[in-house]
């Protein structure tokens, strides 16, 4: 997970953002942007059938996942916590209720994820730009986006339907910046032009994972993390990760920003439904509870001396759910107030004395 000083978009951003990229995938844009990913072959998730016919498949159902999407947007102090959690956060099943909406649409403070362009050159991008415009010069231009890394910082996810899938499944379109929209690459004129071939934000990549029908082993269905999942499976576990981390009111809180009146009225004469976006931030005050981490015998125990116990990750059963679920434990104190501190982070016992000392 890469860094950034400032926040790409901000939470007051994102309605419109949703609007412009809901317009442009579901214009003939859309479709010729998914058909020349199929063509040059870096459409790998897709249906079965001509080309010219699934470019508008695709095209039609990100539009509808942008449509229907609830707006979130994730705070850069939560998107820190998530880049030091996610690796160690236990291998989990997810299952629908792991994301805050049925559909939705997130942007992060800071990237998620990132590549290098020339990891994944797509020349479908330099060929349209090309072909619109008749300008050969425009190449050499758009050459150099390719040396410029690739920044995943938003996603829209939605249903997904497969015969092989009983219990249904999930899509998640992940989006980085449109390299044509970054400062310094284009003269303002040539900009201009871009912005009139591409929005703002374009997919860069999708997943699309089942979920774990009821009864059924979890064990086909673990998104494992560090354990050979990479690419977008590894990048949909950061998106889970984010969501797990937001759902514990011990760590985080949300808040509903209204959409500015002007806003509000562009989407519905857009046809779209009005959304808030919801913003996930850190709580002010971060403390996990010292009964979280009391197992066993240890509550019988008199403690000589306090320690920190650092942020963890707890594989934690849920009962109404029959499963298990990562639950973080944020860093805190252990031991008797007014105890010595023993520095460093520790997770032993460092001194005790018996029951019946």
């Amino acid at each position: 997970m890469t860094t950034a000083p400032e926040p790409v978009y901000t939470a007051a951003d994102i309605p419109g953002l949703r609007r412009d990229l809901a317009d442009w995938y579901s214009s003939s844009r859309g479709s010729q942007f998914y058909f020349d990913a199929i063509v040059t072959g870096h459409q790998h998730i897709r249906p079965a059938g001509p080309p010219e016919h699934v470019a508008v498949q695709l095209a039609a159902a990100e539009t509808k996942r942008l449509r229907e999407a609830d707006l979130w947007y994730v705070d850069d102090d939560l998107c820190a916590l998530l880049e030091a959690a996610h690796p160690t956060m236990p291998a989990f099943a997810p299952q629908p209720h792991d994301l805050p909406s049925k559909q939705g649409f997130v942007m992060f403070a800071r990237p998620i994820a990132a590549y290098t362009g020339q990891d994944n050159r797509v020349d479908d991008v330099v060929d349209t730009m090309t072909r619109a415009d008749g300008d050969d010069t425009m190449r050499a231009t758009a050459e150099r986006l390719y040396d410029e890394d690739v920044t995943i910082i938003g996603a829209s996810w939605g249903p997904q339907s497969n015969p092989r899938w009983p219990a249904g499944g999930l899509w998640v379109s992940f989006y980085s910046r449109s390299r044509l929209h970054l400062p310094g690459i284009l003269d303002e004129r040539t900009l201009q032009r871009a912005r009139a071939l591409l929005p703002p934000l374009t997919v860069d990549n999708e997943a699309a994972l089942a979920w774990r029908p009821a009864g059924q082993s979890p064990e086909e269905y673990l998104l494992h993390g560090q354990q050979g999942q990479d690419g977008t499976i590894a990048w949909t576990r950061l998106l889970f990760a984010a969501f797990q981390l937001a759902a514990q009111n011990n760590l985080a809180e949300t808040e509903h920003q209204p959409t500015p009146r002007p806003e509000r009225r562009r989407t519905e004469r857009a046809g779209l439904p009005p959304r808030d976006v919801r913003v996930v931030r850190l709580r002010r005050t971060v403390t996990g509870a010292r009964d979280a981490e009391q197992t066993g015998g240890e509550n019988s125990r008199e403690w000589r001396h306090r320690w920190v116990v650092r942020g963890h990750w707890r594989n934690h059963w849920y009962p109404t759910l029959s499963d298990h679920r990562p639950k973080w434990i944020a860093p805190y104190l252990k031991g008797p107030d007014g105890a010595p501190l023993i520095g460093g982070e520790k997770v032993t016992v460092v001194t005790a004395s018996p029951p019946d000392a």
